[in-house]
């Protein structure tokens, strides 16, 4: 099984990708979605009409930095304190997934005491710069934390260029054995240009 584990849709204030067309992106790549909109996961009960395996997600903005929560069910509000974001995660059987933490450019948390209260590193991430990404890898081996990867996508075209392979089955994509499958994680990516992601933005053209 290959999933992308940060996805945006136009649920995000700057997604560009529908609910119905992430569908068809992921039958038509075969690449599992998480789907982890910007401090909302309203997109969630839309996606679920079109019966194909997913995991329901939202990237938080806490005060320290963005969270993901993986096998979300209940939202955490924006600008909450890192780890009262992560209880909350944990709380509703959720898994806390830290992506691009190092990267200085966007809200990393960078401050390895929260790496450490994860469960998850994203250490690649396709619109983070390779050093960024080096770095949480580094991390992520020396504090012996689950590895995994992210498009980041916000625009069609991005999805499915980055993502871990693991051994699952659809019927098993729940959080325990998602955990114990990462252990043995294969990280694929591909970074996206920025110069198309700005002409993406300017022109409207997503494609």
């Amino acid at each position: 099984m290959r999933i992308d584990f940060h996805v945006h849709t136009s649920y995000s204030f700057d997604g560009r990708i529908t609910p119905s067309l992430l569908a068809s992106l992921s039958k038509k790549t075969g690449v599992i979605t998480a789907i982890t909109d910007h401090n909302n996961i309203s997109s969630h009960s839309e996606f679920r009409k079109f019966k194909i395996p997913f995991i329901p997600g939202e990237e938080i903005e806490t005060a320290q930095g963005d969270l993901i929560g993986l096998f979300m069910s209940e939202p955490v509000k924006k600008g909450v304190d890192f780890y009262e974001a992560r209880d909350a995660i944990r709380s509703q059987g959720a898994i806390p997934y830290v992506p691009h933490m190092f990267d200085s450019l966007r809200p990393g948390v960078e401050k390895e005491e929260y790496g450490k209260a994860a469960d998850i590193i994203e250490v690649f991430n396709a619109r983070s710069l390779e050093r960024f990404d080096k770095k949480a890898a580094e991390f992520a081996k020396r504090e012996g934390k689950l590895m995994a990867a992210g498009s980041d996508s916000h625009y069609p075209y991005e999805f499915g260029t980055t993502y871990a392979e693991i051994d699952l089955t659809p019927d098993q994509l729940q959080p325990k054995p998602l955990l114990k499958a990462l252990k043995n994680a294969k990280i694929v990516g591909k970074r996206t240009s920025l110069l198309k992601r700005k002409i993406a933005k300017y022109t409207g053209i997503y494609l």
